[in-house]
């Protein structure tokens, strides 16, 4: 049984619209696993939306339209908050002099980029805001990989940016969390998670920032689980469960402000 139950188009149409508002990208198979519908039935409500403006159709789903006031708040979304940037300024210390730096796509990873002060820093990353974040600082060489651009994250994606990621080789990896449970961590689209794993794969050490609004909970699609990662920094400590299935694989959690001791 699907957590939505079998609802009318209508009220279908306007939960799909509530999940891009939250996620910004939507899959066919998605929307048949969380409304309890067929293939044809998650097409036509697409063509449905896309019809009316309410979303984009794109090749295997939707997503949100691109003059959607949603994404105008993304402006509003990069304003970090005092735990984001408590996130960042612990983050940001885990970054020595000389490190080759993939950074990926979050406010809270941006958090990350502006606290940064190690130099020299070799710095590669498919986010606009990063990207922007690093311009101007003496001693970083920027690399900014290519591919579609999103405009609800301000960020490259797609097939061309994980070609792009497998071109390079880096000491540490601070990636954004979407979701994360006791079995690790999820995102919302296939797209975001493959990326993400590609970047991982290059990556000595992986650092996860998320704040604690991100524990338990889940999306669809499953992006690794806790020992695929080596850092965990975040505001508050984990849930109890959490916090042991970490500590079990060796993950080190440092909270901001002070850091779980760990041997």
């Amino acid at each position: 049984m699907n957590r939505h139950g079998t609802l009318p188009q209508a009220e279908r149409l306007d939960a799909i619209r509530a999940y891009l508002d939250q996620h910004y990208r939507i899959g066919i198979e998605d929307i048949c696993k969380l409304f309890g519908v067929t293939r044809d039935t998650a097409r036509r409500d697409v063509v449905r939306l896309d019809a009316a403006g309410r979303a984009l159709r794109v090749r295997g789903g939707a997503v949100l339209p691109p003059q959607s006031r949603q994404v105008e708040q993304y402006t509003q979304r990069t304003g970090a908050s005092i735990a984001k940037q408590a996130i960042g300024l612990a983050a940001a210390a885990l970054l020595r002099d000389g490190d080759r730096v993939l950074f990926d796509t979050s406010t809270t990873v941006l958090a990350v980029a502006r606290a940064t002060s190690a130099t020299p820093l070799n710095v590669v990353t498919n986010s606009i805001d990063v990207a922007e974040a690093f311009g101007q600082q003496e001693g970083v060489e920027l690399h900014v990989l290519g591919g579609r651009f999103n405009a609800w994250q301000r960020s490259l994606e797609g097939a061309q940016t994980r070609l792009g990621v497998a071109q390079f080789q880096v000491d540490k990896l601070i990636l954004g969390a979407c979701a994360i449970d006791l079995l690790g961590l999820t995102c919302p689209s296939d797209d975001e998670a493959a990326l993400k794993q590609a970047m991982m794969g290059q990556a000595a050490q992986v650092i996860v920032v998320a704040d604690s609004s991100k524990f338990s909970k889940a999306f669809m699609h499953r992006l690794c689980q806790f020992d695929a990662i080596d850092v965990l920094v975040t505001d508050q400590p984990p849930p109890a469960a959490i916090a042991a299935a970490l500590d079990a694989v060796g993950v080190r959690v440092i909270v901001a402000g002070h850091e779980q001791a760990r041997e």
